[in-house]
């Protein structure tokens, strides 16, 4: 809460409390003096009917002489006998005065017996509502009976709330007059602390020059004094340490490897950008201990033996990511007049040079490994062929040849895949993308297929809903992922089962998505996130039995990710099967 809300409202409470007491006293005083002031004309009123009674008294009937006084007065006048009984009632029909309750037990009748005059305010159970009364005696000498007035309050009430509202009114206005001047006062009066509040937060922020007007002779400009001199002491000791670090801080930016210092601990002091980007690293890392930022066995082993080699520089290779991230590490002491006053580690990213290392080694070895069996197979029988086989027996030894022959497309169709494949990953094939008709490629690969499908009394079925968007793509190279996933699709899948090629809208609205699903041998969840690697097979001696090379998978994600596309697999939700789908973007309207 802010010091000038605050001030607002205690001004307001202040205000509010004076009000509200004003207003409740006012009310009281008003209430009081409306009362009194009908209490006194009453009794004066009274006073002018007992004489008129006194005087006509003998020569009219008492219910009579009640309605000529009563109507005089303008007031409720009734006359009561000696014993209490009601004789005459300016308000009631003189029939009905027997009706009427004896009055002497009435609290005005029985202070006007005791003094001549009594004065009661109560609620009057006859008209139900509080009454104002005022009885005397009268008679000549003694008490010949009772002259009472009565006043409804009703019209005190009305009187009342009209004043009521007149005060209301007037305090309400004064306490919005006040707090509009309270709001200008706690403006006027927070305005020079709201600015040294701004200059204190703009000197924390290390922004300079910051100035304050300091022109008042009190308490609020000497704070504002001081905080002027305080800041110009800060920018100074800011110019000289800014200049320091900011030398520091080019070599340190401008160093591709990360660069760490420690204590003699293994608290930090000093990490550079190319560090936390290594170790994935966000806010402040200084005073934090090594084993607080990273948890890498390897990293804190090298800070381990560093120690343990007493001075000596320490090279070590760790990893820190398996598979993803490996840092050539130098570690060595910092020395001040001897002794030991830190560590400083220098970390060199080579984990691209590792993973072309296992790149070129992983392919070398499956490619030597695919090319083994064509290349054997094809030695073999060609030796066959020239140790007499091809004159001794014509027939075998046009199977040897259409063997030869068979490998032989197979290691043509892998060296194809193999350049096609570098093709692709060198970003070196350009697409010939223009806008597609999905429905009618898919048609064709369909029919392509077919024949195959029916041989192995596989059922295929396509599922294109109506109304589809064109998709910007290759046309060539879209047909070669379908005809890529449908073939793997009814090679895997037993005779008597579906593949169903299918279309619809993709979650995201700018792409469409094209599915594969059969219902044949399923792959291991185990497999699922290997699937689309190069010379990946989920059974080895199966998928080569079929006559695949082991990069067609790789092919199509290369071929879909150019499109801007994604390629994915799941297992059929059926628990049988799987459902092979990919992404192409919808060409524009």
């Amino acid at each position: 809460m802010g010091f000038r809300l605050k001030l607002m409202l205690s001004y307001l409470f202040l205000i509010v409390s004076i009000a509200g007491s004003f207003y409740l006293y006012m009310d009281h005083v008003l209430e009081t003096n409306l009362v009194e002031e009908s209490r006194t004309n009453l009794q004066s009123q009274a006073k002018l009917a007992r004489l008129l009674v006194m005087s006509d008294h003998m020569k009219l009937p008492p219910q009579q002489l009640a309605e000529m006084v009563g109507s005089t007065i303008r007031e409720r006048l009734t006359l009561i006998a000696p014993d209490g009984r009601v004789i005459g009632d300016s308000d009631v029909n003189g029939a009905k005065l027997g009706e009427l309750q004896n009055h002497l037990d009435r609290p005005e009748v029985q202070a006007a017996l005791a003094s001549g005059t009594g004065i009661a305010l109560r609620y009057s159970e006859t008209l139900k509502t509080d009454m104002l009364y005022v009885a005397m005696t009268y008679g000549s000498g003694r008490t010949d009976g009772f002259v009472r007035l009565a006043m409804p309050l009703s019209y005190l009430t009305n009187s009342s709330n009209a004043l009521h509202r007149v005060v209301g009114v007037a305090v309400l206005l004064t306490t919005l007059a006040a707090l509009l001047l309270s709001y200008i006062l706690s403006n006027l009066t927070s305005r020079p602390l709201r600015n040294m509040a701004a200059a204190a937060a703009r000197i924390g922020r290390g922004e300079s020059p910051v100035r304050i007007p300091a022109a008042a002779h009190d308490e609020v400009g000497d704070l504002a004094r001081v905080l002027n001199d305080m800041s110009e002491r800060i920018e100074q000791q800011m110019q000289r340490l800014s200049s320091e670090k900011q030398q520091l801080d080019t070599i340190l930016r401008g160093m591709g490897e990360g660069v760490m210092v420690t204590s003699p601990e293994g608290a930090i002091t000093l990490v550079n950008p190319a560090f936390r980007r290594l170790f994935s690293l966000s806010g402040d890392v200084e005073g934090k201990k090594l084993i607080e930022i990273s948890r890498h066995p390897d990293l804190l082993a090298a800070f381990t033996a560093l120690g343990a080699a007493e001075g000596e520089e320490l090279i070590r290779e760790i990893t820190i990511q398996p598979g993803e991230i490996t840092l050539l590490t130098h570690w060595a002491p910092l020395a001040v007049d001897g002794r030991k006053s830190g560590v400083v580690a220098v970390f060199h990213d080579i984990s691209d040079m590792k993973k072309v290392e296992n790149i070129r080694r992983d392919f070398v070895a499956n490619v030597s490994h695919e090319l083994r069996t064509p290349v054997s197979v094809i030695k073999g029988y060609a030796e066959t062929l020239l140790d007499g086989a091809l004159q001794s027996d014509g027939d075998r030894a046009t199977r040897f040849v259409e063997i030869i022959l068979s490998h032989s497309e197979r290691l043509a169709a892998l060296i194809n895949d193999i350049l096609t494949l570098s093709t692709l990953e060198s970003r070196a094939l350009v697409l010939d993308r223009h806008p597609l008709d999905i429905s009618g490629t898919m048609r064709k690969t369909y029919m392509l297929l077919e024949e195959n499908a029916n041989k192995k009394d596989i059922r295929m079925q396509l599922d294109i809903p109506a109304g589809l968007p064109r998709v910007l793509a290759d046309q060539g190279r879209v047909e070669q992922v379908i005809v890529n996933l449908l073939d793997n699709a009814i090679k895997y899948t037993p005779p008597q089962g579906m593949v169903t090629l299918s279309v619809r809208q993709g979650d995201d609205p700018g792409f469409l998505k094209i599915a594969v699903a059969d219902t044949g041998i399923g792959i291991p969840f185990k497999d699922l996130p290997r699937i689309f690697e190069r010379f990946y097979r989920v059974d080895e001696a199966r998928s080569r039995d079929q006559g695949g090379t082991g990069l067609g998978l790789a092919i199509a994600k290369h071929i879909v990710q150019l499109h801007g596309g994604e390629i994915s697999v799941t297992n059929n939700e059926f628990g049988k099967g799987s459902i092979f789908s990919f992404t192409l973007p919808v060409a524009a309207a």
